[in-house]
């Protein structure tokens, strides 16, 4: 289930893989042909081997033997790759180290085998070819010197290359290609989990949790675009006041309070037309928006919605917990052009009537305002 999970993701941000993968592989192939020098690197061998001119027949036993120990080869090694010796080659060039700053020794022995790989990188390919022939034979110089039992010498000396070793344009292409995959892919999850947090947010902002309402906030925001989007139009506010539950609204369970605020927003949905807003105005009160309807029409559906919501509600299976919400309904219609505080203001008044008298609907402008 999780990996469906992911591919959906994936499958979402398709556009997010394609466009990384192809930005990366055009930064690898302008990097590799335009940006990066070109890398060669010239190899020489060497063999190291006892001395047959200088050691008598019963020590060449000996002398075989301690080039099984590695430790005559590690040695010679170190000589052929150390700055010394480099930078003595360079002044029998005529040369300085500044001049070869950009070439790299480095040197393997081999497993096994009484062979020495000794390279030179650089971005010259002849040059890297002469360093590696140089200094393999002062290196050899300066090692018969010291050690006469053993031998080294070429076994294959450096040529010129004819490809740098770096950058491999193809290569690092298809690596990059798999880098933008791995990184689109990554992307497309991560956009796809924050549009997913930014839609909660926004779900949060704009419905109340309690009754599945519209916030006020959001509802309030809801009537001004409507006044502003069809200012010529008549349209009607009402608040309806849930005046059997204002005194214990703090002291009933959360869960009873979540079920009466979701059944009074259903109520309201299935009575009023699909253009009409519902939003939760405060605790115990309701707000509606009757588009393109005077006060007279919004009070007749007002009635019916008056009618569901005065009944009692169960809040428990076996009915041991009814609870009477006896609803007072104020509304005022926007006939005049009134701004919003006004419209609320009118609302308000007529709460308060409705709250005041036998009558639970009370439309602001009509007895007893006048």
């Amino acid at each position: 289930m999780e990996t469906r999970f992911y591919l959906r993701m994936v499958q979402r941000g398709w556009w997010l893989i394609l466009i990384s993968a192809i930005i990366a592989v055009n930064f690898s192939l302008t990097y590799s042909y335009y940006l990066v020098v070109p890398q060669y690197e010239a190899v020489a061998r060497f063999i190291v081997s006892p001395n047959l001119q200088n050691i008598e027949s019963r020590d060449l036993v000996n002398s075989l033997e301690a080039l099984d120990k590695r430790s005559i080869i590690s040695t010679y090694a170190e000589v052929l790759n150390s700055p010394q010796i480099f930078n003595s080659t360079l002044g029998l060039l005529g040369n300085t180290p500044e001049d070869f700053s950009a070439y790299t020794t480095s040197v393997t022995v081999l497993p096994d085998a009484n062979i020495i790989r000794f390279s030179v990188r650089g971005p010259n390919s002849e040059v890297v070819a002469l360093l590696a022939n140089s200094v393999g034979q002062y290196a050899i110089d300066y090692v018969s010197k010291l050690y006469i039992i053993y031998n080294i010498e070429f076994l294959d000396k450096a040529i010129a290359p004819s490809d740098p070793f770096r950058p491999q344009p193809v290569q690092d292409a298809g690596l990059a290609l798999l880098i933008g995959i791995v990184v689109g892919v990554g992307l497309a999850i991560f956009r796809d989990q924050l549009s997913s947090t930014l839609d909660r947010l926004k779900q949060r902002r704009m419905i109340d949790y309690e009754s599945q309402a519209f916030t006020r906030e959001y509802f309030e925001q809801q009537i001004r675009q409507e006044i502003a989007g069809h200012p010529d139009n008549i349209v009607t506010l009402s608040i309806i006041y849930l005046n059997g539950i204002h005194e214990m609204y703090d002291s009933l369970p959360q869960a009873y309070i979540n079920k009466i605020m979701r059944l009074v927003t259903d109520a309201l949905k299935y009575q009023l037309r699909g253009n009409d807003i519902v939003g939760r105005w405060s605790a115990p009160e309701f707000g509606i928006l009757l588009t393109s309807t005077d006060g007279a029409s919004a009070k007749r559906t007002l009635a019916r919605v008056l009618a569901v919501l005065d009944q009692k509600i169960p809040l428990e299976a076996n009915g041991g917990f009814d609870i009477l919400l006896d609803p007072r309904i104020g509304l005022a219609d926007r006939q005049g052009g009134e701004s919003l505080p006004v419209l609320v203001d009118q609302v308000r008044k007529a709460v308060e009537i409705s709250m005041q008298s036998d009558e639970k609907i009370c439309l602001f402008g009509i007895r007893p305002f006048g």
